[in-house]
């Protein structure tokens, strides 16, 4: 097994500070196994922010949560495919057309669907109007996504169960990720990042507990290290 295949962590870069954003991917780029750009650092530098983080030769995730019409998001993701960024986020309850349309209109970069984001819980969807459970709300999403030729899905650490039996290979990005002893902030669905890999994410997201860590690269040399240890007895 190469040492790529241990490297299971997405950086969240979730700041506007682009020179904070810079040193951290200096510092850990020989242990992450990509990076997150999200809402905030991308609403300030826009496309130039990709080209400016492509030559750490890292994976970028691009996490926008498009939501819109069919044509609208099938124009942003042609537009978003010229940047090459390798992941970008969807929201699938934007319903099967405009998922189809998404990952009709994307010939490069992979199409990844959000169920429900990891800050929800059963009163929040309840107060959305969703009167299913939580449970059932996430794999009506997940199906909608599969169906419509994602090629992975952004699930909550508590949601990995509900992919056990997906025959399907995909990949899983798991958000929400917090080593234990740290808090868990706004995420209600969290876990720590051994117990996500164990249960089928593919990769785990985690900002808060390293960028805003005192020893960023020790603590992430720590969670590379316990992944690998249980992939290396698998």
């Amino acid at each position: 097994m190469s040492n790529k295949k241990f490297k299971r962590v997405f950086l969240a870069l979730d700041t506007n500070n682009i020179s904070a954003a810079e040193k951290l991917i200096k510092l850990l780029k020989n242990n992450l196994a990509g990076i997150k750009i999200g809402k905030e650092l991308f609403s300030v530098y826009g496309p130039e922010i990709i080209k400016k983080f492509k030559k750490y030769r890292l994976p970028i995730f691009l996490d926008l949560k498009f939501h819109d019409i069919p044509t609208t998001v099938a124009r942003a993701v042609k537009a978003i495919n010229s940047l090459k960024v390798n992941y970008l986020s969807i929201h699938s309850l934007g319903g099967k057309d405009m998922i189809k349309a998404a990952t009709k209109a994307s010939t490069f970069t992979k199409i990844l669907s959000v169920s429900l984001l990891s800050h929800h819980d059963q009163k929040s969807i309840n107060d959305l109007g969703l009167k299913f459970s939580i449970q059932k709300q996430i794999k009506n999403l997940i199906n909608s996504g599969l169906k419509n030729n994602i090629s992975g899905l952004i699930l909550a650490p508590k949601d990995l169960a509900l992919i056990k039996n997906i025959k399907k290979k995909i990949i899983v990005f798991t958000p929400g990720i917090r080593p234990k002893g740290n808090k868990k902030d706004e995420h209600k669905r969290s876990t720590d990042p051994l117990t996500a890999i164990k249960n089928g994410a593919t990769y785990i997201i985690i900002g808060r507990p390293i960028t805003k860590s005192r020893y960023p690269k020790k603590i992430l040399e720590k969670i590379n290290q316990e992944i690998k240890n249980y992939l290396l007895k698998k």
